[in-house]
């Protein structure tokens, strides 16, 4: 019986240990590196368990706040907006959830975190119009192999050439329209909520605040 235990308890160890090695593995992968889609499904595996329940909201903000992270990074890395894009998609599902769950204090949590977003995209697209080096990467060169004939064999000669990367005034247009479509799910959440849950929302939250003030 305490053999079997334990094979048991070794056994569970083993399942549990996957995932969490998985999670530790796939943490920092970027969109387009193989380890994002490992990412991705374990927070749509964590949802769909949770999704009956208040802690679908709290992982959705949270997979939101990623995603905004992952944008950042992608851009200084690879000078790439496809991180806003999936920014945006994560943000209309999490909407979805906290909408359907009519959870208004997550409703006003999203909305100042878009808000925030929206600051920060704003500071990006002034910094790149004045300064894009400061922000977007240097464009990568790559080696291309060139056949230079002569009188008994040929010879291959490495020589650079710029791979295409956005420019900067691209890269502002697609900040600038990541903008509006945050402003669109802001403005959908504050009419799909009832009138003045926002508004609730933040005075329940300056109440709980007041009633339990941080310990520093």
């Amino acid at each position: 019986m305490k053999k079997f235990f334990n094979l048991s308890l070794s056994a569970f160890a083993v399942i549990f240990a996957i995932p969490s090695f998985l999670i530790l593995v796939s943490w920092n992968a970027l969109p387009g590196e193989t380890l994002y889609g490992v990412k991705t499904g374990l927070e749509d595996i964590a949802l769909a368990v949770t999704i009956r329940t208040p802690i679908a909201s709290a992982f959705s903000l949270n997979f939101t706040e990623r995603r905004f992270d992952e944008a950042n990074r992608l851009l200084s890395k690879k000078g790439s907006t496809v991180g806003y894009t999936l920014l945006v998609a994560e943000a209309r599902e999490t909407q979805t959830i906290i909408v359907d769950q009519q959870d208004s204090q997550k409703a006003q949590e999203l909305i100042t975190k878009i808000e925030e977003y929206q600051a920060r995209i704003e500071e990006k697209k002034l910094a790149i119009a004045t300064q894009p080096t400061t922000i977007l990467p240097p464009q990568e060169e790559v080696a291309t192999t060139v056949l230079t004939p002569t009188p008994t064999t040929q010879v291959k000669t490495p020589l650079p050439s710029p791979t295409p990367a956005p420019t900067a005034e691209v890269v502002i247009e697609d900040l600038e329209e990541t903008n509006q479509q945050l402003e669109e799910i802001k403005e959908e959440i504050k009419r799909q909520l009832p009138p003045g849950a926002s508004e609730k929302a933040r005075e329940e939250k300056e109440d709980h605040e007041k009633d339990n003030p941080r310990k520093d």
